[in-house]
């Protein structure tokens, strides 16, 4: 459990243009309910969020 990939996604989510898309993947079974919550906190839109074994994959459109 660790929040690298939410770090990773915040840092990424800075680089693009506002409307791009980031695909994001984790094994870290909280980020799901870690994701949904830093969307909901910064405003950006998910876009999907899939989960498959023990893979989560995130899209994530940058809205600001």
């Amino acid at each position: 459990m660790c929040p690298y990939p939410i770090i990773l996604l915040s840092f990424s989510i800075k680089n693009v243009n506002v409307g791009d898309v980031v695909e994001i993947k984790a094994t870290d079974p909280a980020f799901e309910r870690d994701v949904v919550s830093w969307a909901s906190e910064t405003g950006h839109e998910i876009l999907e969020l899939n989960k498959s074994n023990e893979e989560i994959v995130a899209l994530i459109r940058r809205v600001r």
